[in-house]
């Protein structure tokens, strides 16, 4: 590290301390994910009802480090999107594209992980074009692609609705992200390879995204922007 930027790494630590210092402690030291249910990730406990997964994992242990408690609160994306859009919640973990996302919203630099898009179909169904998707979700822009080509969808509130509505033949194809469907089909210990076909669409980077309304913000950007420079991190899921 060369004088320059070890003089900037410095002043950006006594910010962020600074910032803790001015900041109220105990009840304003928790923050709210707000997460989308995304399985195997981030998913509802079925015994205890709170959500859990790699993304709440690591968001605690990343806060943990400023003394920053973490409430989180898996729900459908529109809902998400609505409490982020009112500081209902202050973060959450989303790709840049999604237009249902509050326009104020601030993304942390360095991002969080990659989902790869894929798009589903059943093999004896290829002359049909209905699709099974997360209502809210852009896809990237394969949203207005697909209904261009004469695609109709069908949006539910969950990846795992959508995916469930098309497995039950319902829609001819589904949209969706791959980690839920593998989630979903190795939990039902389903076998779809003989009847389904997979499309790679487009393979993204996830990041944080902090409510711009959030009181939180600043100590919430400085806090993850501090750990990635210390830990030196290209993506926050390597913590796992």
């Amino acid at each position: 590290m060369d004088g320059l930027h070890r003089a900037a790494y410095s002043l950006k630590i006594l910010m962020f301390l600074l910032l803790l210092l001015s900041a109220p402690i105990s009840a304003n030291n928790k923050v709210t994910l707000g997460i989308l249910v995304f399985p195997p990730h981030s998913r509802l406990d079925e015994l205890t009802h709170k959500c859990v997964g790699r993304f709440i994992t690591i968001t605690e242990k990343i806060l943990a480090e400023y003394d920053i408690n973490v409430d989180a609160i898996c729900a459908p994306p529109i809902r998400i999107y609505r409490m982020l859009e009112h500081a209902d919640v202050d973060i959450t973990i989303n790709i840049k594209s999604t237009k249902a996302l509050p326009k104020d919203i601030v993304f942390v630099e360095t991002p969080f992980s990659t989902v790869s898009l894929e798009l589903y179909g059943h093999k004896n169904a290829q002359s049909t074009k209905s699709i099974a998707a997360i209502r809210g979700f852009s896809y990237h822009g394969f949203r207005t692609k697909l209904t261009e080509q004469g695609y109709e969808f069908f949006d539910l509130p969950t990846s795992i609705s959508a995916i469930q509505l098309f497995l039950k033949k319902r829609t001819s194809h589904l949209i969706s992200y791959r980690s839920p469907v593998d989630y979903y089909v190795a939990e039902k210990n389903l076998k779809i390879e003989d009847d389904v076909t997979v499309l790679p669409l487009i393979t993204v980077p996830t990041y944080y995204g902090i409510s711009g309304r959030s009181p939180h913000l600043e100590k919430l950007q400085a806090a993850f922007d501090d750990y990635a420079s210390k830990h030196q991190l290209k993506f926050f899921d390597e913590v796992y």
